[in-house]
């Protein structure tokens, strides 16, 4: 029966040769270690860029942060100023709506340009809603100098 059982196996391997069964999955393996490798080196690579970028890059961008807070209330300024010259251009068309009003001047155009020296005159006291005594006062406007400093930077 041993016999038997032996010769069996050595059939078996004998007509299922295994190594034609176990070359490409020695292959595979290969390949695989290939690319492993290839990863390793590619990741020392982007680990000495990383500590490039780190002893190198980043001391250049901590200089640069006063300029860059510098720049940030710069844009603040800029913001505050935007809003104050809008708000004085809303009184200023608030004051033109009423003078364009007090003196009929309400066309836009040639037409609207004649009409005040053609059309009928108006006193003095017609021409304003102010009492008698009162004198106009323009609106307060802003002044560009408190928002733009003289100064040789941009």
């Amino acid at each position: 029966m041993d016999q038997i059982l032996a010769r069996d196996y050595s059939n078996y391997l004998v007509q299922n040769s295994i190594s034609t069964e176990v070359e490409p999955i020695c292959k595979n393996i290969d390949d695989m270690l290939t690319r492993l490798d290839e990863f390793e080196s590619l990741l020392n690579a982007v680990k000495e860029n990383i500590s490039v970028s780190t002893d190198k890059n980043l001391p250049e961008i901590a200089t640069f942060q006063k300029d860059f807070s510098e720049l940030c209330q710069r844009i603040d300024g800029f913001e505050r100023f935007i809003t104050i010259a809008g708000d004085n251009l809303s009184r200023m068309e608030a004051h033109m709506s009423v003078a364009e009003h007090e003196l009929g001047y309400t066309e836009s155009g040639f037409k609207g340009f004649l009409k005040p020296i053609f059309g009928r005159q108006k006193t003095e006291q017609d021409a304003t809603n102010l009492a008698p005594g009162d004198v106009y006062t323009p609106p307060e406007v802003f002044k560009a100098s408190d928002f733009f400093p003289e100064s040789s930077s941009c």
